[in-house]
Formats: structure tokens, C-alpha cells, sequence
């Protein structure tokens, strides 16, 4: 079998594949005309494939894009359309092709890699681990309250268009796991069917909201599905939900998948969903907890340079890093990190005993490194070693605010 970069020739096989892989999501004539314009995060020129005798049996994109993680803005590989032929699956060619992917993501200088999982635990293995979490909520629009700054939360015009894009980038980069967008990207958000955008305009926009107006065959079965919300700043935000609120007259109900940190059932008047089930005797739901993407780090030493923050304080430190990582063994090591204040200096371990010492694998290694799992955690669940005081090392590696990546590919 031979393994290759996809071209022209091949987007209608690849197309047929990944209908076969992903049924029902689009038609195969969709999937090719997208292939071969490459929207919205890559197509033919993102596609690699394994070649066997009787045509093309497995593939994926390797989309190139940049990642905030942990304040680092970051090359990464976003992997997608991972898909094996139906007549050659159960032969290890999943894995392999993902190795695969892993190649090709060092070789073009990708830090991390970014997935969302077919099955979590396949890619576990694989170096994955899980970050991002969100919490998904269907209430009544008159459950949140109401805020005067609503009234200035309007369509956008043909002037905020760059300053929402703009808004948008100043949020992702002082978060954790939104991606760079581009003009195609972009595109693609806003001009999705029965999607529309809100701005939230004070001395340019300083937050915006796109929703997707809901169809159903009586009023009272319409939602109002609230996609992205992104505000700069508490007024901003209070505002956005203001809107929201003020949509009671039009729409019963509205969905919308909160980050854990807005602290969003808090907001609610009554954080219930309609027609709800007691769950344990007298207990309630107030949402149900999304998992998202999976996080891999493809060069260990290059992120752990790339991070501009430690929370360190004043201290003067040498940490030393070890990661088991089949896959890749050059992210091994071991590390140190000589720390001081917030300046940090990466190398391979030399000799001097370090004052905190980290081991673990690939995967619990990633979701440390985006602060989804601090080492103490880790070290609670069996998945890390650790020498030294716990306590800085979890300060080290915490990371504010939580994981959050809005966009799907």
C-alpha cells in the first residue's frame, strides 16, 4: 500500500469514502465541490491517503490552523475525516493512518494537534486526551433577566462585519483553545442557513452573539439556538443575555452550550429544562455536560517554550518533565524547565537534581498542558509521578480561563 498527499484526480474516491465513513451529512457531489474548493477548513490540499490495489482505502485532512493554548498561539494539526474503506476496516489501518497524521504534523512544525473523537478511547492510546467541556442548557427566554444594555444589541451592518471578526480575535487571544479564523472560516459561520448574527456595539463592537432561528410546525416547538456568544467584557455579556431574554415573545424555548466558567445556571431564574425528570429522588437536571475535542502535544519541548505564562510568582525553580510517549519518542526527555518569575528556559535534562519532577504519558500530558488536568489530579487517578511538592506544581500548570474551541471541522 502506498501512503500520499491526495490530487485533483482523487476528490470524487475521497468524497465516496467519506459519505461511506460519515452517511447522511452531505452528498457525495457536496463533499467533492467542498474538497476542491477547500472550505471552510481545508480540502484536497488537506487530504492525505492510503492507496491499496483495488483504490483508495483510508484517508484523512490534516488542517493546518493556529491554536491559543495556555496564552501560547500555537501551529496546529487539526485532524478530521479520519475514515477507513468499509471492506478493509479491523486491519489496524485507523491507527496507522493517524500515525500517519503524526508525521506529517511534525514535519510541517505543528506544536499541537486538535480532533473531535469517533471514540475517545482509540485515540487515548494515541496520545489524545480530552479537554473542553460544555454545559448544555434548554430554558424559557424569561429565565434570564433582563438588562437595559440589550437595547443597544442589534443586526450588524456592513461596518461591524470587521469589527466582530476583530472582537472575536482580541477574545481568543487571551483564552484558551479558540482557533485563528480566517476569511473562509468565517464564512462559513455566518452564512449557515437561518443563522444570524448580533452585535453588541459601544465604541465598536465589543461582543456579538450568532443564533440559529429554529423551524417547528407550532410556535411553542421552535428553538432559538444560541451558537457562539463571545463578549469582552461583564456589560457586553449581561447585554447579550439581555437580548436573549427580550426574544420571549417569538420563542418558548432556547439551547444554548455554556462554558463551565460563565457560570450559567447561576444566571437562571429557574435553571430546570422543561418537562424535566426527577434524576435522583428529589434531584433535578439543570443541563447536560458536553465533552468536546481531544488535545495532542506533537513537540513537547516546543510547547513548554512557547508558554508565556507559569504561575510561578517570584520563586526560582528547575522542573523536570518526562513523557512516555510511544508514538513519538522524541517528546520523551526528560525536560527542564528552569524557572524564574514568569521567564522560563527549556532543555534536555542535565545532571542537576531538579526541585519538582513530572512523569506521565502522552495523553494525560496534553490535557496538564491545556489545564484541564492538574499533575496533583493526575497523579490522584494513576496517570503521573510525581517527586517534589505537588502544590507547585499544580500552580505551575494552572491555566484561567478553561479549555473552550467553538469551532467543529
Amino acid at each position: 500500500m502506498a501512503f500520499r498527499r491526495a490530487e485533483a484526480s482523487d476528490a470524487r474516491a475521497l468524497a465516496e469514502l467519506w459519505d461511506q465513513a460519515f452517511p447522511g451529512e452531505r452528498s457525495v457531489a457536496e463533499r467533492t465541490r467542498q474538497l476542491e474548493a477547500g472550505v471552510p477548513y481545508g480540502g484536497l490540499d488537506a487530504s492525505w491517503l492510503e492507496e491499496g490495489p483495488t483504490g483508495i482505502v483510508a484517508a484523512f485532512k490534516a488542517l493546518r490552523l493556529v491554536q491559543w493554548v495556555a496564552g501560547a498561539e500555537l501551529p496546529m494539526l487539526g485532524l478530521a475525516a479520519v475514515a477507513v474503506a468499509p471492506g478493509a476496516r479491523r486491519r489496524g489501518l485507523g491507527r496507522r493512518i493517524c500515525r500517519e497524521a503524526l508525521r506529517v504534523g511534525r514535519e510541517q512544525g505543528d506544536v499541537v494537534s486538535v480532533l473531535f473523537p469517533f471514540r475517545p478511547a482509540f485515540y487515548r492510546k494515541l496520545g489524545w486526551g480530552s479537554v473542553g467541556e460544555l454545559r448544555s442548557h434548554l430554558f424559557p427566554p424569561e429565565a434570564l433577566a433582563e438588562d437595559a444594555g440589550a437595547a443597544a444589541v442589534r443586526p450588524p451592518n456592513a461596518a461591524d462585519r470587521a469589527g466582530l471578526m476583530e472582537c472575536y480575535e482580541r477574545v481568543a487571544a487571551r483564552s484558551n483553545g479558540p482557533i485563528r479564523r480566517t476569511p473562509a472560516i468565517w464564512a462559513h459561520h455566518l452564512g449557515r442557513p437561518n443563522t444570524h448574527a448580533f452585535v453588541y456595539e459601544r465604541d465598536g463592537v465589543r461582543g456579538y452573539l450568532i443564533a440559529s432561528m429554529g423551524r417547528g410546525r407550532a410556535p411553542d416547538l421552535r428553538v432559538l439556538r444560541i451558537l457562539e456568544l463571545v463578549a469582552e467584557d461583564d456589560a457586553a455579556y449581561r447585554a447579550l443575555l439581555g437580548w436573549i431574554s427580550w426574544q420571549r415573545d417569538q420563542w418558548r424555548m432556547v439551547h444554548y452550550d455554556a462554558r463551565p466558567d460563565e457560570d450559567f445556571a447561576e444566571r437562571l431564574d429557574d435553571p430546570r429544562p422543561p418537562r424535566f425528570r426527577y434524576t435522583r429522588e428529589l434531584w433535578f437536571p439543570t443541563g447536560r455536560i458536553l465533552a468536546g475535542p481531544m488535545l495532542r502535544v506533537l513537540d513537547v519541548e516546543a510547547a513548554l517554550a512557547a508558554r508565556p505564562r507559569w504561575g510561578n510568582g517570584a520563586l526560582a525553580l528547575t522542573v523536570e518533565i518526562e513523557v512516555e510517549d510511544a508514538e513519538l519518542p522524541e517528546n520523551r526527555g526528560p525536560w527542564h524547565i528552569t524557572l524564574e518569575g514568569d521567564a522560563a528556559r527549556v532543555r534536555r535534562a542535565r545532571g542537576a537534581r531538579p526541585d519538582a519532577r513530572l512523569a506521565t504519558d502522552a495523553s494525560t500530558f496534553a490535557q496538564i498542558y491545556a489545564g484541564e488536568l492538574s499533575p496533583g489530579r493526575a497523579r490522584r487517578l494513576g496517570r503521573a509521578v510525581i517527586d517534589g511538592d505537588v502544590a507547585t506544581l499544580d500552580r505551575l500548570f494552572h491555566v484561567e480561563p478553561r479549555f473552550w474551541m467553538p469551532d467543529e471541522f
